[in-house]
């Protein structure tokens, strides 16, 4: 009987024994977890990975100059010409146009206005920046069945497609359609004249459109003023 309690009590002591033995890790475990827990905190809900959509993803790899392709010019603009002097009085006279057209008339306003410029390489958006600008871009067109004239541009309209070209001697205005415009200004190779209250730098146009147009649209453009 004796015997029997002294195994009894052995095997409880080794089981006893076994029991502490094996806690100590398990202890370890979960006093690194606490103080894991305790230094880092929860999982912060921005850490988390959200899948791009197909429209974000899109827009990164879009070029930078095609994500705003909508420019800020006006869809009408006038400018008032009977408000500029400086203009009025280069056409006094009617200008000459059967030596050289633009680049003679340029040159022949020397003594009549003050700052004048010579813009090459235009588009059809640059002079109605221009005219958005309060500047009167003069051009050189050839209307069908015509002679070539050289007229300020005064305003145009993108609800009624029309462009307006002035005649400074009464203010009567031919109104033309974007269509035959563009088309019968384009001989005199996209050029318009400025005429300003102060000289026009290539910076400074440069500047101006920039308000109205994306810059890939002017970047061909060329000023010489004086």
């Amino acid at each position: 009987m004796q015997r029997n309690k002294f195994s009894s009590k052995n095997v409880r002591g080794t089981l006893i024994a076994g029991f502490s033995y094996s806690t100590v890790p398990v202890c370890i475990v979960l006093l690194v977890f606490v103080i894991l827990t305790i230094n880092c905190g929860s999982p912060s809900k921005t850490q988390y990975y959200v899948p791009e959509t197909a429209a974000t993803t899109a827009a990164k790899a879009m070029p930078t100059d095609s994500r705003h392709t909508d420019s800020s010019l006006p869809k009408a603009a006038a400018v008032n010409l009977r408000e500029l002097p400086y203009v009025r009085n280069v056409f006094k006279e009617t200008p000459d146009i059967s030596r050289g057209g633009l680049d003679d008339f340029y040159l022949t306003t020397r003594g009549k206005a003050q700052h004048v410029a010579i813009v090459s390489n235009c588009s059809f958006d640059v002079l109605k920046a221009f005219v958005a600008k309060g500047w009167a871009p003069i051009v050189m067109v050839q209307l069908q069945g015509r002679r070539p004239e050289i007229l300020p541009m005064s305003r145009y309209d993108d609800r009624s497609a029309e462009v307006y070209l002035q005649h400074l001697a009464n203010f009567g205005e031919r109104r033309v359609s974007y269509k035959n415009f563009e088309r019968d200004w384009t001989s005199s190779r996209n050029k318009c004249v400025l005429i300003t209250p102060q000289q026009l730098s290539e910076a400074t146009v440069r500047k101006v459109l920039s308000r109205y147009l994306p810059i890939g649209t002017f970047q061909e453009i060329r000023v010489k003023s004086r």
